[in-house]
């Protein structure tokens, strides 16, 4: 599955975003902070020990007291039965009309490695979401599933709704499976595509 650049989740049933949406947009923002790197404003609802104060990096992964009860229960009924274990879980909060920096979510020496990374967007669309190619920029696909997307391949966003889009961000210590057999349905392939020749630029300084 290193080919793996968008693919849909298949056995995860749609949580209700509406519900989850609504609770997300109920947050106090003190509860959040400002990512500079991906420019977007970020909630974390499962981190080490649970506790953004101390902001541990030692532990166990738990819910922070304020995670939304809807995502909470769908994450412990179906995400972490199918990805096997917890990790760390953000909200990301995007304006309406803004856009999230160009990036790539690894280290420079993970490039070209296995950095699958699960999403669901629970208010905006998965389009928004664009790939940085030799050729230009490419859109992923619209979906309303949970996906997978190759965090190694550069990328970036634009919000292009009237509303904040969410995003659920399940990220690491997960980078994926070897194989995901019939649970998936890959939209997108790397080998169908080429990265820019420049991204020195993209990696945090």
């Amino acid at each position: 599955m290193k080919d793996l650049l968008f693919a849909r989740v298949n056995v995860l049933p749609i949580l209700d975003k509406e519900k989850a949406t609504y609770e997300v947009l109920s947050l106090n923002q003190d509860l959040s902070f400002w990512d500079n790197y991906r420019s977007t404003r970020m909630f974390p609802i499962s981190i080490k020990n649970g506790n953004t104060i101390k902001n541990s990096y030692q532990g166990d992964f738990e819910w922070t007291a304020f995670a939304p009860k809807t995502i909470v229960d769908w994450c412990e009924n179906y995400l972490f039965p199918w990805t096997g274990m917890k990790s760390r879980i953000m909200l990301l909060l995007t304006d309406p009309g803004a856009s999230n920096k160009e990036h790539i979510d690894c280290n420079r020496d993970e490039l070209n490695t296995r950095q699958h990374k699960l999403r669901i967007v629970l208010q905006g669309s998965t389009d928004t979401l664009y790939w940085l190619t030799d050729k230009g920029n490419v859109a992923a696909p619209n979906i309303e599933e949970a996906f997978i997307m190759d965090g190694g391949w550069p990328h970036g966003m634009i919000n292009k709704s009237d509303k904040p889009k969410i995003t659920l961000a399940f990220g690491a210590p997960w980078l994926g499976k070897d194989h995901y057999g019939n649970d998936i349905t890959v939209l997108q392939n790397r080998k169908d595509f080429r990265m820019p020749k420049i991204i020195d630029h993209l990696w945090k300084n």
